[in-house]
């Protein structure tokens, strides 16, 4: 089964929810840092926007990690070829 670009969205969103709420930060906090409204960072974890590269370095600054910790799933699982295309 193909993973659809939709899916890798709603994943990368969700992983950035997880780590903001590990931070205990609300999403109007995280985005008022970021310069955007508190509905867009909730379209970014509902996987309804793409999260540019830029926006996602931004956001992993503010929550304190690499986009590793967001992207290196797709990456580090040798065993399905089909999340990183």
């Amino acid at each position: 089964m193909k993973v659809q670009t939709t899916d890798i969205d709603r994943e990368i969103g969700a992983r950035l929810r997880e780590f903001r709420l590990l931070r205990s930060m609300s999403q109007g906090a995280l985005a008022e840092k970021l310069g955007i409204t508190f509905q867009q960072l909730q379209k970014y974890e509902k996987g309804a926007n793409r999260v540019s590269a830029s926006a996602l370095i931004l956001i992993c600054k503010e929550l304190s990690i690499t986009p590793n910790h967001i992207l290196g799933a797709f990456f580090d699982n040798d065993e399905d070829p089909e999340l990183v295309h």
